[in-house]
């Protein structure tokens, strides 16, 4: 991501949260243990995930809810999560 819509972005984040403050992220991933695995692994133990199966059960919808310091915290676990592979960050 642009330096400039990253700026964007950060701007929006903290236009509607003040930090630090609880954040939920969204991703679909394949309903794969290896790959719902890498995407836990970038999160502590103790957030709050909650799964949901895709209708075929091909995908998992993953909603995770951590307690973030900043809008550049938010980007750390987002650009994590987009070094797994095959994640759709929504």
């Amino acid at each position: 991501m642009d330096e400039d819509k990253k700026a964007g972005l950060r701007a929006q984040l903290d236009a509607h949260h003040d930090w630090p403050a609880e954040y939920m992220f969204k991703f679909i991933a394949p309903n794969q243990a290896d790959r719902i695995g890498a995407v836990l692994a970038v999160f502590p133990d103790d957030v709050r995930v909650e799964r949901k199966s895709s209708g075929g059960g091909k995908y998992v919808s993953l909603t995770i809810l951590e307690e973030m310091v900043s809008a550049d915290h938010v980007f750390e676990r987002y650009e994590a999560v987009g070094r797994i592979g095959g994640i759709f960050a929504l």
